[in-house]
């Protein structure tokens, strides 16, 4: 038998924090602060996990979904979890009462009561399984273990990898027992790292693992169809507020094919045994209790694919007699959804891009866009997205022509729009978006859009019969070696000069010369930083704007793009101080050189007749006026002076224009 001794000095949960030794003599809000702090460092610690949990959740749903249990096996704070976990699965989502069992070493007695010596029973564990009758077939085991070593969970991991159960490991140290034992199909380490108070694994482990049993056990409901969209489908109508609950949510999904009064809903959840996903499909596809049973059993009681299928089949209840578009901007800042009927658009726009938060997080902030637009639209309001015929679909995002990257994200759109990308959905980079605005003058030949945002990059377009094709590109290289005229290269040249000035300030103050006091742009950037991050020392300007903060809003986003941000974020103040000082207005001449030269560079290579052209300006340093004007100054001054200069704010509303306009035309 493997030996389970370990130094429990070396254990990241049982090392001392040095950041929390001052807690017992400090101010109760003082020590609020610092115990707060150190929980904003689980979200960080669960990140690199991610994956990890996703393949979890991945096995255990389609073991479960062929009849399987889930058993959670922990000892003391890490077996409560387990406990609370499980209780809550069948009330939140009709689950059979013995989908998810969990056993605490010990027993129930130990839930309330500290059990002395039942964690190290490592046989104990394989006697809690064999009485609720394993089937390894099927049967999935997850073991809870914040120091990774506890004798129970090994000897219970152990024990069902033995007899071929699919097995997790749920532990909050690198490495462990768990892991070395390699009883494990999946683990999960949350590294939190030590604990407030040392040792006490139910502060921040604890907290960890409530995060990590969550996120698996929803994500195994959600596979199962115990959820459609974020609505909860699956509930069963028990008491008043279930009851409400569930007729809201019917009202939601079926729309306006929903028109009961609370009575007549009551009675149709009645005939559908208190079933809300049934109930939903006898309204919305107004069909007979025993068909909707049918189409739920054949697509898996997954509704989307009910409704999918219907859509397919082209049921009334799911198609408009008007032509609908949607159109989505999923750039490297933000993500816009326009939706469209009959010339009304509606908005929603998040954070969202594939390079940066990763194709899975982009997908669902795309879901949720496109879901919004659809409740603001009045003749889709109410309906899942899924549910709606769209007539075309075109989708811009950030990232898209990367090789590597097309084609997950050609399936994963189509996956969730239901659709086939060529035939109603157009899938591109979110540039793309950008020169549709000049589609309707006959006047135009290309086009050349200059982006300057966060970074900067400009692109030429030809026209053809269907619109702009991408014929260049020049810039967009990233903060290391480009981006001149971007956020983050205004940002950073007054930064530069910000940490001159201070240098130049410290150097006079240790030769004891006469002071000379901050130059005004480099007082108001040391102000800005000092207002985004007051927890930093205010001559330490560098530090601040390398080194992520524990309290920043973000805390698990990448640290060079934390900074990048960061630096970026400054040149709102150069921008505001133009006209007014000259190190700003130095600056500013500077980048729209820049830009202006990422603009020519491309117009003098592709031989592209400005008068027979369009500039196309994007981007949020172009919505700023002034800045604009010396781009477009600085260009002209270049010998270029395009037949038309467009500003876009809103590249899904002209998208989406577009799509209706091409639709009307055919």
């Amino acid at each position: 038998m493997p030996s389970t001794s370990v130094d429990l000095a070396r254990l990241q949960t049982e090392t001392r924090n040095p950041r929390t030794t001052t807690i017992d003599r400090v101010s109760t809000e003082e020590l609020c602060r610092i115990l707060h702090q150190e929980d904003c460092l689980i979200p960080a610690a669960i990140e690199p996990c991610l994956p990890e949990i996703a393949k979890a959740i991945n096995a255990l749903s389609e073991r479960v979904r062929k009849g399987g249990r889930v058993f959670y096996i922990g000892a003391g704070t890490s077996g409560r979890l387990g406990v609370l976990d499980a209780s809550e699965i069948p009330p939140t989502y009709s689950a059979p009462a013995n989908q998810f069992i969990a056993l605490i070493a010990g027993g129930d007695y130990a839930l309330r009561n500290a059990k002395e010596g039942a964690e190290d029973d490592r046989a104990a564990a394989k006697t809690d399984l064999d009485e609720c009758n394993v089937n390894s077939a099927v049967d999935s085991v997850i073991g809870i273990a914040s120091s990774g070593r506890t004798p129970y969970v090994l000897g219970g991991l152990e024990y069902a990898r033995s007899i071929g159960c699919c097995t997790v490991g749920i532990v909050c140290v690198q490495p462990s027992a768990v892991g070395t034992e390699n009883n494990v199909d999946y683990l999960i380490s949350a590294v939190t790292g030590p604990e407030s108070v040392t040792g006490s694994t139910r502060m921040k482990a604890g907290t960890a693992t409530k995060l990590v049993l969550n996120m698996i056990s929803t994500g195994i409901m959600i596979k199962l169809g115990k959820t459609y969209g974020n609505l909860m489908v699956d509930l069963k109508a028990t008491n008043v507020k279930l009851q409400q609950r569930a007729k809201n949510i019917i009202r939601i999904i079926a729309g306006h094919r929903c028109q009961y009064s609370d009575d007549d809903l009551d009675a149709i959840i009645v005939a559908c045994c208190g079933s809300t996903k049934l109930a939903t499909v006898v309204i919305a596809l107004e069909v007979s209790v025993s068909e909707a049973k049918s189409r739920l059993e054949r697509n898996k009681g997954i509704l989307a694919q009910v409704f999918a299928e219907a859509e397919g089949e082209q049921i009334p209840a799911h198609n408009d007699a008007n032509s609908v578009v949607l159109c989505v901007d999923a750039g490297g800042d933000k993500l816009q959804g326009r939706h469209f009927l009959q010339g009304r658009g509606h908005r929603h726009w998040d954070r969202g891009a594939i390079t940066s938060i990763g194709l899975e997080a982009c997908l669902s902030a795309i879901s949720d866009a496109i879901q919004q637009a659809t409740d603001a639209c009045a003749a889709t309001k109410g309906r899942h997205f899924q549910t709606v015929g769209f007539s075309a679909v075109w989708v811009g995002i950030a990232g898209y022509d990367r090789p590597t990257l097309k084609p997950l994200i050609d399936s994963g759109l189509a996956k969730l729009l239901n659709l086939t990308v060529g035939t109603r959905l157009d899938v591109t980079t979110d540039i793309d978006l950008l020169p549709v605005l000049s589609a309707s003058q006959q006047d135009v030949d290309s086009s050349i859009v200059l982006v300057a945002g966060t970074g900067s990059v400009s692109m030429s377009f030809k026209r053809t019969n269907n619109g702009f094709v991408r014929t260049s590109r020049v810039g967009g290289w990233g903060y290391l070696l480009g981006d001149d005229g971007s956020g983050y290269g205004i940002g950073r040249e007054a930064v530069r000069l910000a940490l001159r000035a201070s240098d130049v300030c410290r150097m006079r103050k240790d030769a004891g010369t006469t002071f000379q006091p901050m130059p005004q742009l480099a007082d108001a950037v040391f102000k800005f930083f000092k207002e985004q991050f007051p927890e930093a020392q205010p001559e330490d300007l560098l530090s601040t704007i390398m080194v992520p903060s524990s309290t920043a809003q973000h805390p698990v986003r990448d640290a060079v793009m934390d900074r990048t941000s960061r630096i970026a974020g400054v040149a709102k103040i150069v921008l505001s101080m133009a006209g007014a000082n000259e190190d700003a207005d130095r600056i500013i001449a500077s980048g729209a050189a820049s830009l202006a030269e990422l603009a020519t560079t491309l117009a003098s290579s592709q031989g592209i007749d400005a008068s027979r052209a369009s500039l196309v300006l994007a981007g949020g340093l172009m919505q700023d006026e002034r800045y604009r004007t010396r781009v477009i100054d600085s260009i002209e001054k270049s010998g270029y002076k395009f037949r038309h200069v467009e500003v876009v704010d809103q590249p899904a509303m002209n998208g989406a224009r577009f799509l209706l306009e091409s639709l009307e035309r055919h």
